[in-house]
């Protein structure tokens, strides 16, 4: 027998060295754990994302002629799901020119009664949702207009401001709109060309699910709705222990 063979007959006839019995629960134990979570991972059935890239301006506001409208068709049929408004008013003083009243708002309002945008901390304030959210069912909707951000100032008086999307570069408005009578779920980003320019948004890309009743992430333009990828739990053993399965789970890929 040469010496390569006998080499490769020890390895064979090395004897397996056993794990430590509360060790091997242990790994046993995280393994069924693992594998009972990746069996309780919901599978939506056909849930397809439509996403819309775009970079649309919103009308600007003349001063004092009235709101400037821009539409936003979430599923591109046609008919205006929303509308985003701006309005810019200011009222002089005939003798000094100084302003004596001025207001200014961004606001998104439902082209339909059913449609509706999920609410801010304050009422009737639209939420600035930040990415990786998920919308669905679980977040609070609120019916009729809501605003982004309003500004105001009457002389005499401190100017006054409200609205989360002031000091925001981007956010999303997350969005429940009706097809054929039943509910979905979508986000429209909005875009300003730096913080505190609420002046010159964009709408920057929308999209919906076209399952109903299936939640969306915001940032999300294709797949199953997931949480935000970017922050990821850690690892754990029941993971590593479900093997690829788990480790793609872990990645916020839902087995199909």
């Amino acid at each position: 027998m040469s010496s390569q063979q006998a080499r490769g007959t020890a390895r064979l006839a090395r004897p397996a060295t056993p794990l430590a019995r509360h060790l091997e629960k242990h790994l046993l134990a995280y393994a069924t754990a693992a594998g009972a979570g990746l069996l309780s991972v919901p599978l939506p059935a056909g849930a397809q994302i439509v996403y819309t890239p775009s970079n649309t301006p919103w009308t600007i506001a003349q001063l004092n002629k009235g709101s400037a409208l821009t539409s936003l068709d979430l599923n591109n049929d046609g008919v205006p799901d929303f509308t985003c408004s701006m309005l810019s008013t200011k009222q002089f003083s005939a003798f000094s020119g100084f302003t004596l009243r001025s207001r200014f708002f961004l606001k998104v309002v439902p082209d339909q009664p059913s449609n509706q945008a999920v609410q801010g901390k304050q009422a009737p304030t639209a939420s600035a949702v930040p990415a990786g959210v998920k919308i669905g069912p679980q977040e609070k909707f609120a019916p009729g207009g809501l605003y982004m951000a309003r500004n105001s100032f009457t002389a005499g008086m401190s100017p006054r401001s409200s609205g989360t999307w002031q000091s925001v570069e981007f956010a999303y408005v997350g969005l429940k709109f009706i097809i054929d009578g039943q509910v979905h779920y979508g986000w429209a980003r909005i875009k300003f060309p730096y913080p505190n320019a609420i002046d010159y948004p964009s709408i920057y890309g929308y999209a919906y699910e076209s399952t109903p009743d299936q939640p969306i992430v915001t940032g999300q333009t294709s797949g199953a709705a997931q949480p935000n990828t970017a922050a990821k739990a850690p690892a754990s053993l029941g993971m590593l222990a479900a093997g690829a399965s788990g480790m793609n789970l872990w990645r916020g890929r839902i087995p199909q």
